[in-house]
């Protein structure tokens, strides 16, 4: 099985073309021909996720974050992104990535992997197949649960070593609004339209939490990193999906090395 194949496949099950305007989701660099030896999966392509991947014999990697995300206008190898680059290219490894238009169609998968299923979509960006598609997820508990629960369901279910939060631990909580990834952005969003009793995302901003403590709304800042590590499954899942389809046996690798990049003190 051929690269060129694999990076079709995942196009048509998550068509760049629902990304937002600022992602640069797809191919970031292609050997298209090349027969693939292993996948390899991680949140971020870097020095250290691209030489194992390459320890590990995969000459394809697939990524959550694009590392092309803005133009590169020079390639100096003491620059670390410049060296990523020539690090895959020396070694002819490929490298596809699954960003928002990923997020969009997998919008669920933070509260589910949690616990709290059944929700609607949170934030709505459009259609695909004629089917809402989107950010986050908003869910209705069906019995009232205390803060403290939630709190302790969270960290657990996502393997955290701390959480971040505002509230009242003892309070109840009957709605929660889920989005991974940097959704601190869209608190104030998600307050003014659903208004839910708890909101567990990442990059959680001080204006932010502010707004949410004003409006009795209590926050959990799990991280961007704590939301999304759970992302490398379901893209293995995906890739494995296309394989499986095709009888190939190709190994897929999760990425192990990636850790939180940041620390209590």
């Amino acid at each position: 099985m051929k690269v060129d194949f694999i990076a079709k496949q995942l196009e048509e099950k998550f068509p760049s073309y629902i990304q937002e305007e600022y992602d640069n989701t797809g191919q970031q660099i292609l050997f298209p021909d090349e027969e693939i030896k292993g996948v390899y999966i991680c949140l971020d392509a870097d020095t250290k996720t691209i030489e194992d991947a390459r320890l590990n014999d995969c000459n394809l990697i697939i990524s959550h974050h694009p590392m092309l995300f803005k133009p590169v206008k020079k390639i100096n190898y003491l620059d670390s992104k410049s060296k990523s680059i020539i690090k895959l290219i020396d070694n002819r490894i490929s490298l596809y990535s699954l960003h928002t238009n990923f997020d969009k169609i997998i919008y669920s998968y933070l509260s589910d992997v949690t616990g709290y299923t059944g929700g609607e979509l949170l934030l709505k960006k459009g259609l695909l197949n004629s089917e809402d598609i989107g950010f986050g997820s908003f869910v209705k508990l069906n019995k009232a649960t205390t803060f403290q629960s939630v709190l302790d369901n969270i960290k657990e279910k996502l393997k955290l070593d701390y959480i971040i939060y505002s509230g009242e631990i003892s309070e109840n909580v009957n709605s929660i609004a889920f989005i991974n990834g940097a959704g601190g952005g869209s608190i104030e969003k998600i307050i003014d339209s659903l208004h839910p009793d708890c909101i567990v995302t990442g990059d959680v901003g001080y204006h932010s939490v502010k707004y949410a403590i004003d409006n009795n709304v209590f926050i959990i800042d799990a991280g961007h990193f704590g939301t999304e590590n759970i992302l490398k499954k379901l893209l293995a899942e995906s890739v494995n999906d296309i394989i499986s389809v095709n009888e190939n046996s190709i190994r897929i690798i999760i990425s192990d090395v990636e850790k939180n990049p940041f620390s209590v003190y």
